[in-house]
């Protein structure tokens, strides 16, 4: 199993070094227009005729990683917010490589999509869509940067950043296609909103939302809300407790929509128990440092904080896609579990929504039928049910507050 189309980053994700238009073809007798300036040094390397000190080189293993995306069938695509596509482009032209049957070729002649202009990623995406006519989950995008990660978030595209400047290596990119193999593995087809459709649907909470990501749901698709506090990066926030539910359905109105705007609590249901079961799942201990501020912290502190927060998840031995757990502080006065009490959270982020979540609206009477049953999940004594990884820090916070889990 492959991805139909493989999107590389240029700048220090190709190649090491930035091609910049605004420092390369600056010297004593430079050409123009600036990318005339682009001449071959070694191998696979260029430098500015003009100033020898701005240079750049193709990364060791891109060679063997184009090659081995051809040989696999699948489309390669060109995704940069570099300014100057003439400059990327000749660079890739003096990049040689070998294509699936060993010819020697301009790394840029083996490029179906060729997007560069600088603008989120998103837009790059939502073209080579219309273009290739491939669906989102069957893309992925090596880049170093993790700003550019709303790809995946807002549309599914399988996101694997390359860090510290080490650019795509060949561990990086099997990573990469390790994660995109578990993502399309949890993918169950959607059939709509009716839990009867679903014969092996397994119940996990509830969540109040509004009404714009319940409509994105409910059509199979996923939450794209960039606004709402979230302290676990963008996903979906289910509660065991429907009194919570109902709590949060209120709050979020003054978080983020406006006392005006439409909000119900949902039953949030697993297409498919038995993929849910094997799904990778995190109870997280309540740290700070893990957490994100969607609402205070601008989009690159954001990007790389759900960057390290996977990291972090991946020491504890567990891999995207995730499903995290957590015990949330108490909201104080007028929160309806009692004062000083911790209680439970899920979180459940983009490819899964979209791979295995159906969601079902509730009116208010059923919601009030479900508190006075008195019947709650309470995701803390699921934690071996439900194959949850705890590390030991999330035991001894357990135990701190004198919380039972099982």
């Amino acid at each position: 199993m492959y991805p139909k189309l493989v999107a590389l980053d240029t700048d220090w994700t190709l190649f090491w070094g930035w091609l910049d238009q605004n420092t390369w073809g600056k010297g004593p007798g430079a050409f123009s227009p600036v990318e005339d300036n682009i001449e071959k040094s070694g191998y696979w390397e260029v430098i500015d005729r003009s100033n020898p000190n701005n240079k750049c080189g193709m990364y060791a293993d891109v060679p063997r990683i184009i090659q081995d995306i051809l040989k696999n069938g699948a489309q390669i695509a060109i995704v940069s917010r570099n300014t100057s596509k003439p400059m990327c482009d000749r660079a890739l032209w003096y990049m040689h490589v070998n294509d699936e049957n060993g010819n020697d070729k301009p790394l840029i002649d083996l490029v179906k999509y060729d997007e560069v202009y600088n603008q989120e990623k998103t837009v790059h995406f939502s073209k080579i869509k219309e273009w290739s006519g491939f669906d989102y989950s069957d893309m992925i995008l090596y880049d170093d940067e993790a700003i550019n990660n709303p790809v995946e978030m807002m549309l599914g595209v399988t996101f694997q950043v390359s860090r510290d400047q080490k650019g795509l290596t060949w561990d990086n990119y099997q990573q990469g296609l390790a994660t995109w193999r578990r993502n399309k593995e949890i993918r169950s087809p959607y059939l709509g909103t009716n839990p009867s459709s679903y014969p092996k649907r397994k119940f996990l909470g509830y969540s109040g939302m509004d009404l714009g990501t319940i409509q994105l749901l409910e059509s199979g698709g996923r939450r794209q809300d960039r606004k709402e506090a979230a302290r676990w990066g963008y996903a979906m926030y289910v509660a065991d407790d429907p009194r919570i539910a109902r709590y949060f359905n209120e709050w979020i109105k003054g978080n983020a929509f406006g006392q005006q705007a439409t909000t119900i609590v949902c039953k949030i249901w697993a297409r498919d128990g038995d993929i849910f079961d094997r799904l990778q799942k995190l109870w997280i201990p309540d740290w700070t440092a893990l957490q994100t501020d969607v609402q205070n912290w601008d989009a690159f502190r954001i990007a790389w904080s759900q960057e390290d927060r996977d990291k972090t998840a991946a020491f504890w031995g567990v891999q995207k896609p995730y499903i995290l757990f957590a015990r949330h502080p108490n909201m104080g006065a007028g929160f309806p579990i009692r004062n000083g009490s911790r209680w439970n959270e899920m979180v459940i982020y983009g490819q899964v929504q979209e791979g295995l979540i159906f969601i079902e609206r509730m009116s208010d009477q059923q919601l009030k039928d479900d508190i006075k049953a008195w019947n709650y999940i309470q995701y803390n004594h699921n934690i071996s049910a439900w194959n949850i990884t705890a590390p030991q820090e999330t035991w001894n916070e357990f135990r701190l507050h004198g919380e039972q889990a099982s």
